[in-house]
């Protein structure tokens, strides 16, 4: 398919399909989603998905959760549902091995992939297995609290959310939801309210949280209704914060490179996650800053509470003033693992200057959607034309 033509059909679909998106006349969608398909050996997936199933275990049994540092109000709480819109970064190698780099809570994309995957297929139908997924994690998370996806009074939750990179997202999410019989409306999340056992937005008593703000744990005080309401467990925030504490956060990334964080998992579930998981390590791991230093040049830091590849540095090109600043702020660091490049057939393409990576969309250990991210330079930053969101074929 000419690139043009994937582009127009692209918009044309998004808007017949998505009809708020009229409150943005320009979409660069060259930016977030590519026209181009990656083809992988199936056993990266097969490796990535005995890795999920395996983590999502081991975050079930109590052990574990014991074995972690709390968080007052978030670790103790009794949660009534899981999260939808879990995902799972990895890098792969040449020879079919994949490497877990990050695990996320309120992943964008989802929807763009859907729309990607429908006009790949190019059938002229609207039918997406994955929006029907998506459709029935967040009627099972409803559900777990009595109530059910039609007629569900739903809030999508963010700050600044017309400001947010992905703001087409959101409204593409209000009309799905609007579409499912729901009544969803975009709300921004210093504006709730906590009262009588439930949240309000308005004079709207709601259902459920279509949750997308990355104060993980709901420690601004800006967002102390959320967090009201997250503690008295009467109404479906979903992602939520205990989840983000057993999963997302990314301390775990250093305890799940220890082995006596691992006692209380099953053999084949330590082979799983073993196999993945890139050695990572706290500042303390080391004997000092000079032992850091000598060995940047393997090395990749980051703070532990980023999001979207905020504020993180390849050991090799980071300057002595940027490390002495990283060894005083509270940050993890992870053994480097180059991703990969776009695989071409073709020497001279220009793509063999592009990388990418994988993002498994989950919902509690179940694969929902499988992407790419391609990309130049450091991080998935969607700051390159073709680059973004690009569809994966495993065999």
């Amino acid at each position: 398919m000419a690139y043009n033509h994937f582009y127009k059909s692209l918009d044309t679909q998004a808007r017949k399909l998505f009809p708020s998106l009229k409150e943005i006349p320009e979409i660069a969608w060259n930016y977030l989603i590519s026209p181009l398909e990656i083809q992988l050996k199936k056993s990266i997936y097969e490796q990535a998905e005995q890795a999920i199933q395996s983590l999502f275990s081991l975050s079930r049994k109590a052990e574990y959760a014991r074995s972690l540092e709390p968080v007052p109000g978030i670790s103790e709480t009794h949660t009534t549902n899981r999260s939808v819109l879990m995902a799972y970064d990895f890098h792969t190698t040449d020879d079919g091995q994949c490497f877990l780099v990050e695990v996320n809570t309120n992943a964008a994309g989802y929807i763009f992939c859907a729309l990607m995957e429908m006009i790949h297929r190019d059938s002229g139908t609207t039918d997406s297995a994955m929006l029907r997924s998506l459709g029935e994690s967040f009627d099972e998370e409803l559900k777990l609290f009595g109530r059910s996806l039609p007629k569900a009074r739903i809030a999508i939750a963010d700050d600044d959310i017309r400001g947010q990179k992905m703001f087409s997202e959101f409204l593409m999410y209000r009309d799905w939801f609007a579409q499912l019989g729901a009544q969803p409306e975009l709300v921004e999340a210093k504006d709730f309210r906590f009262a009588n056992g439930t949240l309000w937005a308005g004079d709207q008593a709601l259902d459920l949280i279509y949750n997308r703000t990355t104060d993980f744990y709901f420690e601004d005080p800006a967002h102390q209704a959320l967090r009201q309401a997250f503690l008295a467990q009467t109404v479906c925030i979903s992602p939520q914060p205990r989840e983000y504490w057993l999963l997302a956060d990314k301390q775990r990334m250093v305890e799940w490179s220890q082995s006596h964080f691992m006692e209380c998992a099953s053999p084949q579930e330590r082979n799983a996650i073993s196999q993945v998981v890139l050695p990572t390590f706290d500042k303390n791991a080391f004997a000092s800053k000079d032992e850091i230093w000598a060995q940047r040049k393997q090395l990749f830091f980051k703070p532990k509470r980023s999001h979207g590849g905020k504020s993180v540095y390849r050991g090799e090109t980071v300057s002595r003033k940027v490390f002495e600043r990283l060894m005083a702020e509270d940050i993890l660091i992870q053994r480097f693992q180059p991703a990969a490049r776009v695989p071409t057939e073709d020497t001279r393409s220009v793509l063999n200057n592009w990388k990418y990576d994988l993002r498994f969309f989950v919902y509690t250990d179940k694969i929902q959607a499988v992407a790419a991210r391609i990309y130049q330079g450091q991080v998935t930053n969607f700051s390159s034309p073709m680059g973004g969101f690009t569809r994966v074929q495993f065999a």
